[in-house]
């Protein structure tokens, strides 16, 4: 069988740390590795939640056939649904669902995510990204969110974001009064990561054939591991037929 690609392997991993109690779980734009994890969840482990995707509403435990993962969240066959909420009051509808996942431009040490742009020091941008998209409500208010990272380098895993779009810092979270659970994890090409005690991002695994010297050396800040961290625990055979021929059957996550 094929092996993993990186978007397969963060879909499975997001899948698979899902909650027993997540009953409401949100997908933020363009990440198809998270929708897939989504629905492989909401046919398996997680049959009675209620997925939101783009501007529909999902409820696919009876065995239904579920939406297809395509590369842009708005591509016009997603709005296949049981329900579709209007465009006007999706963030109203959707202000805090259990789970949410969002990529960035930067996150730092303390787990704080910068989805706006990486400022040029004169009062312009040396790259612009998305913006918030209410990113900073559901991440506030959700029971827990997920930041997966397409590349892990000392440009994107830095000391201290430029902006913050998410406060992953839980100190400043609990400071603040915020509701939510904050940052659970964060995935990236080389490994997973959590919050430590001390609120610091430690590593949880490392991926297979990544060694503490290569992670320490694409990572803009201090992050101890151990030469015998734990191994991410690869997809099952079981696991990557289901996401294929099930999921992700037009393989967009193959690439």
């Amino acid at each position: 069988m094929r092996p993993a690609s990186r978007n397969e392997l963060f879909a499975i991993l997001l899948a698979r740390d899902l909650r027993p109690e997540d009953r409401s779980i949100m997908v933020g734009a363009n990440m198809p590795m998270a929708r897939a994890a989504t629905v492989m969840a909401n046919m398996t482990t997680h049959p009675d939640a209620r997925i939101l995707i783009g501007l529909g509403v999902h409820a696919l435990g009876d065995g239904r056939r579920p939406p297809g993962v395509h590369p842009f969240l708005f591509d016009p066959r997603t709005l296949e649904a049981d329900a579709l909420m209007s465009q006007a009051r999706i963030f109203d509808d959707a202000d805090s669902p259990d789970v949410f996942f969002v990529g960035g431009l930067q996150v730092d040490q303390r787990g704080n995510l910068n989805l706006f742009g990486i400022p040029d020091g004169n009062g312009g941008w040396k790259m612009r990204g998305p913006g918030s998209v209410a990113l900073a409500t559901m991440s506030t208010n959700c029971r827990g969110y997920y930041i997966v990272m397409p590349s892990h380098d000392p440009r994107t895993f830095v000391e201290r974001v430029s902006l913050i779009s998410a406060l992953g810092d839980q100190s400043e979270r609990d400071r603040l009064g915020f509701p939510g659970g904050g940052l659970r994890l964060v995935v990236s090409p080389l490994g997973v990561f959590a919050p430590g005690a001390d609120g610091n991002l430690e590593v949880v695994t490392l991926h297979e054939g990544v060694t503490p010297e290569a992670l320490q050396e694409a990572t803009g800040f201090p992050l101890p591991v151990s030469p015998d961290a734990p191994r991410t625990p690869p997809p099952t055979e079981a696991e990557l037929l289901f996401l294929r021929e099930r999921v992700d059957v037009h393989g967009t996550l193959a690439e």
